[in-house]
């Protein structure tokens, strides 16, 4: 039987593999910075949500408070910045540096948290990693000539890896979990989210909006916010390096998505990561 985490650190591969595919589709017509505002309000509104839902009372530590209110800001300020980019350069520039992100979390995982794997589960982080690698090559061309979308995206590589890490340490905190932990998800996303919209919005209107965008920005969104906490979740059950390696595989559905409805060629790479997948998430697994 499939241990709770790795159905966990599957369902956030799924959702965010999909998720990417309705979010970027949306942004193309909304805008970025309209972008920012619906996440952070769907997302900050549902979160508060099932933080309410699930009842659990806040008994920890005031350091376990100040990580977890340092987890929520790395993550919401990666999430800004990773907008931010796409309105100074091109997405393909910004999604390929910053899907390199989970390779921090590995590595700093290993070395901080200590959680060292067996042989074969370091094989199959192997695997999981070239998949990352692979799957996030692409030729840039010019666009290398964007530097500002360069910097912001190793900045979003960065946070999102350490988010990884900070994570890991708040909910396997005593008195906390990930259930409380998405509390401070919630606060996050209404102060940072609001106040960056009202300052941006002038400059950047949506472009093209339509209901057919907002409603792919919305499924999108919830989607990705579902892997979100699923992924919260695991690294409270699992080891954040593992739980990572499979979470962090997310390109592998979301070339899947563009091989079956984009029409998107299936390039030489793109098969090699597929199949180097199946192998790693075995590894992993058992």
């Amino acid at each position: 039987m499939l241990e709770l985490w790795l159905v966990l650190a599957v369902v956030d591969m799924m959702s965010w593999g999909v998720g990417q595919v309705l979010v970027k589709r949306a942004t193309d017509r909304l805008g970025a910075v309209t972008m920012v505002l619906f996440v952070t309000l769907v997302d900050g509104a549902l979160y508060l949500a099932v933080f309410l839902a699930a009842g659990q009372s806040l008994a920890a530590s005031a350091s376990t408070y100040a990580v977890a209110a340092l987890t929520s800001a790395v993550g919401i300020t990666g999430y800004i910045l990773y907008f931010e980019a796409l309105l100074r350069g091109n997405i393909s520039v910004v999604a390929t540096i910053t899907a390199g992100s989970p390779i921090i979390t590995i590595l700093g995982a290993i070395a901080f948290l200590n959680e060292p794997p067996t042989l074969a589960q370091a094989a199959g982080m192997a695997l999981l990693v070239a998949v990352i690698l692979i799957l996030s090559y692409e030729p840039l061309g010019e666009e290398w000539k964007v530097p500002v979308a360069v910097t912001l995206s190793v900045a979003i590589l960065v946070l999102w890896g350490i988010w990884g890490i900070l994570t890991k340490v708040a909910v396997t905190a005593p008195g906390f979990g990930p259930w409380q932990l998405l509390l401070f998800y919630s606060l996050s996303n209404f102060v940072a989210g609001v106040p960056y919209y009202v300052w941006r919005r002038k400059r950047f209107p949506p472009p093209n909006p339509s209901r057919r965008a907002y409603a792919l920005g919305a499924g999108g969104f919830l989607l990705m916010m579902g892997g979100i906490v699923a992924s919260t979740v695991a690294r409270s059950l699992g080891d954040a390096s593992l739980v990572t390696a499979v979470g962090g595989c997310a390109p592998v559905v979301t070339s899947l998505v563009a091989f079956a409805f984009l029409r998107e060629n299936a390039t030489p790479l793109r098969i090699l990561a597929i199949l180097l997948f199946l192998p790693g998430i075995l590894l992993v697994a058992f």
